[in-house]
């Protein structure tokens, strides 16, 4: 970008202004890089050992006025020269003298910050938007062409703890109690100073890198700065009281890891630690003091030191889930927007599975015998938040830990309870399903194939762990239903013949629909099909699927149809006892019946949404339930059970 006459004629003009003042702005501008990171003071060896203080130090304030003055020359002949040129040195040699104390991109951004601001309080009268980017852009080139002659990047050692008294907690607490309220804008207002300071460090969140919505209008990022602003001063104002670091809503541990894995560096740490306190500085302007901001910053240096302690790689022994950062990140984004409705989810979580398999509710004691309807019922709803949050739980720590972890419990017990219970692989795939569709419809507006994919295989990753843990899985049994139709109204034969004659020229299309739900809900239930186990036709071409769905399904609804009128059930091609060997040979279980009704109700549901109501739903339910009553009568009946 050319540096014009006009950006030129605001530098030179506002330096001409300061440069006889070089010394005193050279010194401030040096203290307030120090104040943002206090850690860049070490990279300086005249300031190592020292115990005299740095705003009187001899040797700091000839090396601040020399930088000072230098950067500024270079601005105001940038234009004239074409290039950048530095007095008294080389740009090759900064770029050695750099590279070699360490100097990272971070270190960059915040002198630019504070050169700003520096030059900004020296000419008050004369600032402007188009002074602030002239500065900026002449600052920048300068740093540009430094940066070509570095070779490395240094680290550093973190920062020792300060112990932290109860008249400090008293103070966070007071100040917290005044600002908590109005956290979504403080933690909006805590970022976009992070971002000032340090532009760089928005690239730090996959949800900023490629988005066009401007930062300040991100709902991604308001969400997520709250939830930190808001965490970081919880950990605070209890930190006395519990004696140890508390987060809330994750653990040391997950934080640890998520910021091994971002490239969190000590500069980033202390570019926030200085912009956390501006930002409670100007909301409570009234209350803040040099103690109130010693507390503070204490509190804010305990938690870091102990994200740190757990910035550790993780073991390569541990890196095997195959759970990528990316799937993590889908994952992690979702589970922080449903967390706080967990037990409304949690419950429908449970309700949709109980809706597709009915008998699932039998696994549960506490449902058994209850007269309190499921929706109700307070035991089913502690027990469904605990199981969907402990299943969230699992996924979101999944890439960062390397392995399946559950809260408030262990593998090893889940996979006895599962097994004692009798849960078949038809219950997970169920389970799963039901969970994908509970995680779509409370985020809608963040739902897609990538984010669905994430949760599936998180899901998996659970399950194949518990199932490692169970023995031997109880085989489901054939409930036997006792057919009391015909109680089978007019009423209802009406609404499932006016919506079948409306179906049924479309039954091929509707059976194979019918059929790849049922895979979408239980794929495992494709291996009870002879001609799909070792084809390599994808499910919805595969021509011997597409008649069998359509036999099916015709069979099905034909059979719904004349309940009524026959008195009993009735299946046009075949036999009831055929259908009950069939279905006996193949393992077909009661949970497969549940589905399939499921399956059944919402093909239906979606081919006539015009028609559809509770009364035709219940009269097409009641329908199959006979069909399936009568098929499992002679599945008992079998020579071989």
């Amino acid at each position: 970008m050319a540096f014009t006459a006009e950006k030129e004629a605001l530098v030179v003009d506002s330096w001409n202004a300061i440069k006889a003042d070089a010394a005193e702005l050279g010194l401030k501008f040096f203290l307030r890089i120090f104040e943002i990171t206090p850690s860049s003071s070490g990279l300086f060896p005249f300031l190592r050992d020292t115990s005299v203080p740095l705003e009187k130090n001899p040797k700091l304030k000839r090396h601040a006025m020399s930088v000072f003055a230098m950067t500024c020359e270079a601005a105001v002949q940038l234009r004239k020269l074409g290039r950048v040129i530095v007095k008294e040195t080389t740009i090759k040699h900064l770029g050695a003298t750099h590279a070699k104390a360490g100097i990272t991109s971070e270190h960059f951004e915040l002198m630019r910050y504070a050169l700003l601001e520096t030059i900004r309080e020296a000419v008050p009268y004369m600032w402007s938007p188009k002074m602030r980017n002239a500065w900026a852009e002449s600052y920048d080139q300068l740093v540009e062409a430094i940066k070509k002659e570095m070779r490395s990047v240094g680290k550093y050692e973190f920062a020792p703890e300060a112990r932290y008294t109860k008249e400090e907690e008293s103070l966070v607490v007071e100040s917290w109690d005044i600002i908590k309220q109005d956290a979504a804008a403080l933690g909006l207002k805590f970022f976009m100073r992070i971002f000032e300071i340090a532009p760089s460090s928005s690239g730090l969140f996959s949800f900023l890198r490629n988005s066009d919505v401007p930062i300040g209008q991100n709902p991604k990022l308001k969400r997520h700065a709250m939830t930190v602003f808001s965490m970081t001063c919880h950990s605070a104002v209890q930190l006395q009281r519990i004696g140890k670091v508390i987060v809330r809503d994750t653990t040391i541990r997950n934080l640890g890891a998520t910021h091994l894995k971002a490239g969190v560096s000590n500069e980033h740490f202390e570019v926030m630690k200085y912009a956390l306190l501006e930002t409670i500085k100007e909301a409570v302007p009234h209350m803040w003091s040099d103690k109130m901001r010693e507390a503070w910053g204490k509190a804010y240096d305990k938690l870091v030191a102990a994200i740190k302690e757990e910035m550790k790689p993780i073991p390569r022994a541990l890196q095997a889930t195959g759970f990528t950062g990316a799937e993590e990140d889908f994952v992690l984004g979702s589970w922080n927007v449903m967390k706080e409705n967990a037990g409304t989810l949690g419950l429908n979580f449970f309700l949709k599975i109980f809706e597709i398999a009915p008998s699932a509710s039998s696994l549960f004691s506490f449902l058994r015998d209850s007269r309190v309807s499921l929706a109700q019922n307070p035991k089913l709803r502690r027990h469904a938040m605990a199981v969907f949050s402990m299943t969230c739980d699992s996924a979101v720590q999944l890439h960062t830990l390397g392995k399946v972890m559950v809260k408030d419990t262990t593998l090893t017990k889940l996979g006895q309870v599962h097994s004692m219970a009798g849960i078949t692989q038809e219950h997970f795939e169920v389970m799963r399903f039901a969970l994908l569709d509970t995680i779509k419809e409370a985020v809608p507006h963040m739902w897609c194939p990538e984010m669905r994919n994430a949760w599936a295989k998180a899901y998996d990753k659970l399950t194949e762990a518990i199932q490692e843990e169970m023995k031997t899985p109880a085989d489901s049994t054939i409930v036997k239903y006792r057919l009391s139709s015909p109680n089978f109204t007019a009423e209802k034969e009406a609404l499932v013949h006016d919506s079948w004659n409306a179906m049924q020229k479309d039954s091929p299309n509707l059976g194979l629909k019918f059929f790849l739900r049922i895979f979408e809900i239980a794929p495992s239930t494709i291996g009870l099909f002879s001609f799909l186990r070792n084809a390599d036709v994808p499910l919805h071409k595969n021509p011997k699927l597409k008649r069998h769905a359509m036999i099916v399904f015709s069979m099905t609804c034909d059979s719904a149809t004349q309940l009524r009128r026959a008195g009993k059930v009735v299946v046009k091609e075949t036999t009831l006892q055929k259908l009950g060997n069939t279905h006996f040979k193949a393992g077909v279980m009661t949970e497969h019946f549940e589905l399939t009704r499921y399956a059944l109700l919402e093909t239906i549901k979606e081919a006539v949404p015009y028609m559809w109501s509770a009364q035709m739903k219940n009269a097409w339910a009641e329908a199959f339930d006979n069909l399936a009553a009568a098929i499992k009568e002679e599945m008992r009946a079998h020579p071989s059970l």
